[in-house]
């Protein structure tokens, strides 16, 4: 019998934290899953610990990329590929999954049928200083369902609240199948490529649910980004441009880009600073969403400092 729900684990590199990931999938109150573990050219121990779970439990099926096709979109699209499941889940490597997550993300899928993306909260963990730990929860934007373009514009470009984490999701295979999985030609930002073609296309369900627990560490992709200078969260970086460059043709290929020409206009005026070409109405969207990042930048350095509240609001940028 297919399994229910099919968790993609990519990883290279990360013996020091799969088997807590994958423990976090044995711990899953509900059992109806496959793990599906894809090693994209580890040079560690990393495999060894895998072909160590697969070999105790039949629900974990081992999987690698191949030298003309790796990296973290790659390997994740192989394992939607390979998914028998009816959901897909992802997981990476060095986080963790909460013991309830499948079942609370079930459950919201059985209540809305047509949705094809169900997304939570989670924890950012900051291992040794908890201090500055924090949950995402959505604070602006409405939970619920949405229809498409809502969140696409609201999240994905506007940034009105945290954009779904990779571990944060639970998707219908066929809907991610049918829009081709994750965008393998980018480099950063291949998570939210294909939350961008959901999101333009089919219902979504948001909500305050915790679904996850999100390691913060200096080997993570997101913080080697921000030390080479193409990425940060907080301020204007290089790979958001291109991926708002990517944004627009996709949604103009698809047909899609009408609903969200003044969201894109807005984003790329967040990231130039330049409000030529921007309605008077789109100036003071524009500037609002400027005075509340602010809010947000204070409100980071403050957990960080270990003054702030672990649960404040999202920082985006």
């Amino acid at each position: 019998m297919s399994p229910k729900v099919s968790i993609v684990t990519a990883y290279r590199n990360a013996a020091a934290y799969l088997r807590q990931a994958i423990e976090s999938v044995l711990a899953q109150s509900v059992g109806e899953w496959e793990l599906l573990l894809v090693d994209d050219r580890s040079t560690d121990h990393g495999p060894d610990i895998a072909a160590d779970y697969a070999r105790l439990d039949k629900r974990i099926r081992l999987l690698s990329t191949t030298p003309g096709r790796t990296g973290a979109a790659a390997a994740r699209n192989l394992g939607l590929e390979q998914a028998r499941g009816e959901f897909v889940a992802f997981l990476d490597a060095d986080d963790l999954l909460v013991p309830d997550k499948l079942e609370c993300e079930l459950a919201l899928a059985s209540e809305h049928p047509d949705a094809a993306l169900i997304t939570g909260a989670a924890r950012w963990w900051h291992p040794g200083r908890e201090q500055a730990d924090w949950i995402d929860a959505v604070q602006h934007v409405a939970t619920g369902a949405h229809q498409p373009p809502a969140l696409l514009n609201d999240l994905i470009l506007l940034n009105r609240d945290e954009v779904p984490c990779i571990c944060a999701v639970l998707v219908r295979r066929d809907a991610v199948r049918a829009v081709g999985g994750f965008e393998e030609r980018l480099a950063l930002y291949e998570d939210q490529s294909l939350w961008v073609k959901l999101f333009a296309r089919y219902p979504a369900v948001l909500g305050r649910h915790l679904t996850s627990i999100y390691r913060q560490h200096d080997q993570s992709t997101s913080a080697a980004a921000e030390g080479s200078g193409d990425y940060h969260r907080m301020r204007v970086h290089p790979a958001r441009a291109e991926f708002l460059d990517w944004t627009e043709r996709y949604l103009g290929n698809e047909g899609r880009l009408g609903p969200s020409r003044r969201a894109l206009r807005i984003a790329r005026a967040l990231v130039s600073g330049s409000l030529a070409g921007l309605t008077p109405g789109e100036r003071l969207g524009y500037l609002g969403l400027r005075i509340e990042r602010l809010r947000r930048r204070v409100a980071a350095r403050l957990r960080h400092s270990g003054r702030g509240k672990a649960a404040l609001g999202p920082v985006i940028e």
